[in-house]
């Protein structure tokens, strides 16, 4: 009979029955609850759960300080600088498809004539196969402006009236339902001239470059604009595109976000584990000028630039809308590095037996790379980026579970044809303690893992079983040759404790031939993250670099049990719009709509990348890669982002008193 109340009679209670009557269960049960609480109360929680929630805040009571802030502000604001580009923006966004159009037919009639002319009056009278892809590239803009200029819309119009970009556009920060521009905008015949002068360049330079030049234009007219929409195209192109186009744009996205807090428009939210970051980027820059190498200054800027990455994401204040933005571009792009990984694999090209002992591993062909160029570095990129993916299947906040279910498989699968023993074990280490964060009861599958363990020989392939049990088998080649690489690092360490021997490969090839063992004589890296950073910078640098990860792993935990202590969590901008946010026919929400369990799991995706990576750190050195570099600080950003904005979903007043508060302690600093 059912249950008037519930609805759902005798079902309702079918689990805990099951456990009641179930002697094991019951006692993995109490097992669960009683290490739960015992990290809620115990040792861990005192250590992991007192991060000192201290905004650093500079203050300065001289007017005349202040008055000249404003100023400068004042001059920044009506300069001719940002006054164009946000009238470029503004010009670009309502201006009529037919003016596209009209630039577009002229470009691309000129650019064809002239190479058609070029090819008929040179010496072989014919067009040369080298022009074919120009006229295809023309032809196909000419088909595309006959389309545009019989269009009276504008861009934006046209725009927000597209599926495709009505999900594009969100992304970038821009709801077209709130946004309207009133009027039509741009002439026919201005577009006309200026595509006929830009085809006029197409003597001199490639139409493509001059495509490229435009658009390249607009992309930095909306970061200047924007800097958050800046911030996800860079997490989006940094495994995608090379070293230094990444860096460029990276330098343009944080002198953006540097112009907007000059002027007022965004906030820093700077705190104890951001001046930790600040003193390793200290350090990074006086490991290249104090190194025994004079090629250490160049990847010690760049390394310099690169961690800017992580103040942008986690310093910056960020609103939980863009947050879950950056999310959603790490995982798209991971997706494409993922599919691109297995294409290559089956179809494509892959590392072959130079990765592989083999004489242990005969039956693996190969490795997939994907765009990283090394299989490990694949890995790592992707055991980063799985966690959140997971994070998003529990929850259902950045995508449909539907979709985030086939992405986790594509990228899940992608790692399997890594063959990196280091990933996998890593992804393991970061599932379990997901799994952990997640609720209570996932103590059962850790344990059933475990349990099941034994199992694995009669449904794993043999291929994949024999590569993930010859971990620490020392008869594998690429073991032992690690273990002699680390004796000859941690000698290195012992001679140079302090300033370390300087950043980058220069400086390791100068000085490791004098600590190399027999055997052992060309080695590119310590392949130990943690031995690297000592070699190279120092132990003080080491030990500022794991106050770090201390810091930015206690700041979550305090999240968390701010958020189990908490009867009440603010749920606004957590369930609206959102497949996780489905009232069941029950009446009852389901768990995995909870707003504590969002607001956690979205911290914790990213807190488990970052500690799957420290796992595969200590048989590998990925920081030699800079986009994964990058890719790290700008994971450990977002991570600190999340915990930044998850506290101020719980109120103050539901505080113990154990635990800080959700306002910000100021440290004052003079000047």
């Amino acid at each position: 009979m059912n249950n008037p109340e519930t609805g759902r009679g005798k079902q309702s209670g079918r689990v805990p029955g099951i456990i009641s009557r179930s002697r094991i269960l019951s006692f993995l049960d109490r097992l669960c609850s009683s290490v739960h609480e015992r990290l809620k109360t115990g040792f861990f929680a005192r250590i992991f759960c007192s991060y000192p929630e201290k905004r650093i805040k500079r203050t300065s009571d001289d007017g005349k300080s202040l008055s000249f802030r404003r100023k400068i502000a004042g001059r920044i604001e009506n300069s001719f600088f940002v006054n164009s580009v946000y009238r470029t923006v503004n010009f670009f966004i309502t201006c009529r498809l037919k003016v596209y159009g009209a630039f577009l037919f002229a470009f691309a009639a000129v650019s064809g004539v002239y190479y058609l002319m070029a090819g008929f009056l040179s010496e072989r009278g014919f067009i040369p196969p080298s022009s074919y892809s120009v006229f295809i590239l023309t032809s196909a803009v000419l088909v595309s402006a006959i389309l545009l200029i019989s269009s009276r819309k504008t861009l934006f119009e046209a725009a927000s009236e597209s599926r495709i970009m009505k999900r594009i556009l969100p992304v970038m920060g821009i709801e077209p339902e709130k946004t309207s521009y009133d009027g039509e905008r741009g002439r026919s015949v201005v577009g006309l001239i200026f595509g006929i002068f830009a085809g006029s360049l197409s003597i001199f330079v490639k139409p493509v470059l001059i495509i490229g030049a435009l658009l390249a234009l607009i992309v930095v007219a909306l970061v200047v604009s924007k800097p958050e929409f800046g911030v996800v195209c860079l997490i989006f192109i940094a495994p995608l595109l090379p070293t230094m186009p990444v860096a460029a744009f990276l330098i343009l996205v944080v002198a953006s976000y540097f112009i907007k807090i000059i002027r007022g428009k965004r906030q820093l939210a700077f705190e104890t584990v951001d001046l930790f970051v600040l003193i390793f980027a200290a350090l990074t820059m006086f490991g290249g000028l104090v190194s025994l190498s004079s090629e250490s200054l160049s990847p010690s800027f760049l390394r310099l630039c690169l961690l800017f990455g992580f103040f942008i994401v986690a310093s910056v204040k960020q609103t939980r809308d863009w947050l879950k933005r950056y999310a959603i571009s790490v995982i798209a792009s991971a997706v494409i590095v993922s599919l691109y990984g297995i294409l290559m694999y089956f179809v494509g090209s892959k590392v072959g037996p130079t990765w592989l002992d083999a004489s242990l591993f005969s039956d693996i062909s190969g490795r997939a790379v994907s765009t990283l160029e090394n299989p490990n570095m694949l890995g790592e990129y992707l055991i980063l980026i799985l966690p959140i993916a997971v994070s998003a299947l529990i929850t259902g906040e950045f995508f449909k579970r539907t979709q985030v279910f086939f992405f986790t498989l594509v990228m899940g699968f992608c790692l399997v044809l890594t063959w990196s023993r280091g990933a996998w074990l890593g992804f393991i280490f970061a599932l379990v303690i997901m799994l952990l964060i997640w609720h209570k009861r996932s103590l059962w599958l850790v344990f059933g893992g475990i349990v099941a363990f034994p199992l694995a020989t009669f449904v794993m392939p043999s291929s994949i079983l024999n590569r993930f049990m010859s971990i620490g088998n020392l008869a594998d080649t690429s073991t032992s040759y690690r273990v002699n690489i680390w004796r000859s690092a941690i000698r290195m360490v012992r001679d140079r404790m302090v300033t370390g021997i300087g950043i980058g490969e220069g400086a390791w090839k100068q000085i490791y031939p004098d600590y190399t063992l027999p055997g052992i004589e060309q080695a590119p890296h310590s392949h130990n993250l943690f031995m690297q950073i000592s070699v190279e910078m120092g132990i003080i640098a080491l030990i500022v670099f794991l106050t770090i990860l201390f810091l930015s792993y206690q700041s979550g935990f305090t999240l968390f049990l701010r958020l189990s202590r908490s009867e009440k969590v603010d749920p606004s901008g957590l369930l609206s719009n959102d497949a996780a946010g489905v009232i069941p026919s029950s009446g009852r929400k389901s768990r995995s709509s909870s707003p504590s369990l969002k607001i956690r799991l979205a911290a914790a995706g990213p807190l488990c990348g970052i500690f799957g990576v420290l796992v595969q750190g200590t048989t590998d050195y990925s920081w030699y890669n800079y986009r994964v570099y990058l890719l790290f600080w700008l994971i450990l950003g977002l991570a600190v982002a999340f915990v930044k904005n998850g506290r101020e979903y719980v109120p103050a007043d539901n505080d113990t008193g154990q635990i800080p508060t959700s306002e910000y302690s100021e440290i004052d600093i003079p000047g």
